[in-house]
């Protein structure tokens, strides 16, 4: 059996910088880090005396002959990508829902890959998973979105990620110290807004939207180079929680359904409670909301979101990774 742990993230600046139609005429860059939240996925062999050779579980459980009978489309594209022959039983479980705006499908294309390879006894590096997972994704299954989630829960830290056309990715650690990025940690809240759905038509959405968008998206992209240095010259941190509002903002303009009634109430409430700045995460619509809240201002933050649940977090510095692996 073969168990791969790949952690969820928060992309902080520069989402939709990262989608190809927007970095391939302007480059792209985001800032994120993954948290110690993760999806974990098990593969080992289908006993012989199952009647099917490929069984999955996740929200349901199926059970078929051959790979291109999955109807969940990442395992199906997955293991056709792979040419995957012999049996094998697949199984996930996650720290929190999917379809939350935390990276979770990509965090779940990497982990099936990660595990996939160390079950045939392959190492794969960070950039190939990434790579392969996009592939996966964005190419065999045809859903939109843009390349930061993959490299980020395949890498995991706090990273920079800039993409630029023709070029290869660049995964950079930034210049914070560990009690920098301790201080941040601590200023930052987690809330679950309650619902759990696809974001595929904003993504789609956005997609078409790429050219009026690019005023918005220009200036999203310079807020990467703000908050780095907000975070390196070891200031006050506030100006990080001003510029999440900023590129809040920014972000609800890029395409219909970002925000909604339930989302734009809470946010302000917990605004009028003391937290400088926040967002949604992913692409919108739904999922969960950080805000920047210093510290004697939780408890405050947090009765007002009190109808909320709360997610405690903090940074991961571990990508994707084997945390269990016996062959035999």
């Amino acid at each position: 059996m073969i168990i791969a742990r790949t952690p969820f993230r928060i992309s902080f600046f520069g989402g939709g910088t990262d989608f190809p139609a927007f970095f391939q005429q302007h480059g792209g860059t985001v800032l994120g880090s993954t948290i110690n939240k993760y999806c974990y996925i098990s593969v080992h062999h289908l006993t012989a005396f199952s009647k099917h050779r490929f069984r999955a579980s996740y929200s349901r459980t199926e059970s078929v002959l051959k790979p291109e009978e999955f109807q969940h489309p990442l395992i199906r594209e997955t293991l056709l990508l792979l040419n995957q022959q012999e049996g094998v039983e697949i199984s996930h479980v996650a720290d929190l829902p999917g379809q939350t705006g935390l990276g979770s499908s990509s965090a779940f294309t990497v982990g099936l890959l990660n595990a996939l390879y160390a079950f045939r006894g392959q190492r794969i590096t960070p950039e190939e998973l990434a790579r392969q997972a996009i592939h996966i994704e964005r190419d065999r299954v045809g859903d939109a979105g843009g390349w930061q989630d993959q490299y980020e829960a395949a890498y995991g830290g706090f990273r920079r990620i800039n993409f630029r056309k023709g070029q290869p990715v660049q995964v950079l650690s930034i210049g914070v110290t560990a009690d920098r990025l301790q201080e941040l940690e601590n200023n930052l809240l987690l809330f679950y807004m309650g619902t759990e759905s696809s974001a595929e038509k904003i993504l789609q959405d956005q997609k078409k939207r790429a050219g009026e968008n690019e005023k918005a998206l220009l200036t999203m992209m310079q807020m990467v180079d703000h908050a780095e240095r907000i975070l390196a010259d070891g200031g006050p941190l506030a100006g990080f929680g001003d510029l999440l509002d900023e590129s809040w903002r920014l972000k609800r303009s890029l395409a219909d359904g970002v925000s909604n009634p339930q989302i734009d109430q809470a946010y302000e409430a917990a605004r009028a409670a003391g937290a400088r700045g926040g967002k949604l995460l992913g692409a919108g619509g739904r999922g969960f909301i950080c805000l920047y809240v210093e510290p004697e201002k939780q408890a405050a933050v947090r009765e007002m979101l009190k109808g909320l649940n709360e997610v405690r977090f903090g940074f991961s510095a571990e990508g994707s990774r084997i945390i269990f692996q016996a062959l035999e």
